[in-house]
């Protein structure tokens, strides 16, 4: 196996097409492209998260092969070795690395922020709006991000907190798995086991937003492959995800996102 090399902070194997920075965080917009030289198998100096927004690629990491695509993200230790092995596209990432001083300064592990990133439809969503603050580059910018940085990390404490009920990850599975459907208030107390009174109660605690909303952004995540990895319309995209109307599924998009569908779609 090969010895990995480090990286130096700010520094990845790809083109770096936009940046802000801060005292501990860097954010960079970056491009890859096929053929290009995909840098072997390295390490980064720092911690960070890696939002793929355009694209697709395969990964190495801790000898363990898997695909990446839009509206993938992931969280990289300081020193983990990794490389891409396969590029089927050219693709482009959000990369936002942070330095030790963030996690003293916030009171937050890497381990902790590892668990708040994964499979969080909201760490997407926050990842999207960081790179929509991203391409707009003016005096705000840095400010702007480091808040939505810090709004992770809040709701990141808030599961950290306390440990869910077994039927809060049921009520979450089944959500997820049902994400197109009507469900009553009925039935999803008699698939979880509790009363309805007792979700009513807990849902915004451990869900951290209303049913409603909840069940839209399940929707909207599952638009985002779509509109990046295939050629359906938005309309189409709208009716596949559950939207009413084309303009239901746009406001809904922007508003979580930051983005209107058709300017992601051109990213």
């Amino acid at each position: 196996m090969p010895t990995p090399y480090l990286m130096d902070k700010g520094i990845y194997s790809g083109a770096v097409t936009g940046r802000s920075k801060t005292d501990n965080v860097i954010v960079s917009k970056t491009q890859y492209d096929i053929g290009q030289d995909e840098a072997g198998l390295h390490y980064h100096e720092n911690p960070h998260i890696s939002f793929v927004f355009q694209g697709k690629d395969v990964e190495k990491r801790n000898n363990i092969s898997y695909g990446r695509k839009a509206g993938d993200i992931f969280f990289y230790e300081a020193g983990e070795a990794h490389q891409t092995v396969f590029r089927t596209q050219s693709s482009q990432n959000l990369n936002i690395e942070l330095e030790n001083d963030f996690f003293i300064e916030n009171g937050i592990t890497t381990q902790q922020l590892a668990q708040a990133i994964a499979n969080n439809m909201d760490a997407k969503f926050l990842a999207l709006n960081i790179l929509k603050e991203l391409d707009q580059q003016d005096e705000n910018t840095a400010t702007t991000i480091h808040l939505l940085l810090l709004e992770l990390i809040a709701n990141c404490k808030m599961d950290s907190g306390s440990v869910s009920p077994k039927w809060i990850e049921n009520l979450s599975d089944l959500l997820n798995d049902r994400w197109d459907e009507q469900i009553t208030l009925k039935e999803l107390s008699v698939n979880v086991g509790v009363h309805p009174v007792t979700i009513s109660k807990c849902f915004r605690r451990y869900f951290h937003t209303t049913y409603g909303a909840y069940m839209r952004k399940l929707k909207i995540n599952k638009s985002i492959p779509l509109i990046k990895h295939t050629n359906a319309s938005l309309t189409e995209i709208a009716f596949q995800c559950g939207f009413t109307d084309q303009s239901h599924f746009i406001k809904n998009f922007k508003s979580f996102t930051g983005f209107l569908p058709k300017d992601f779609r051109k990213l």
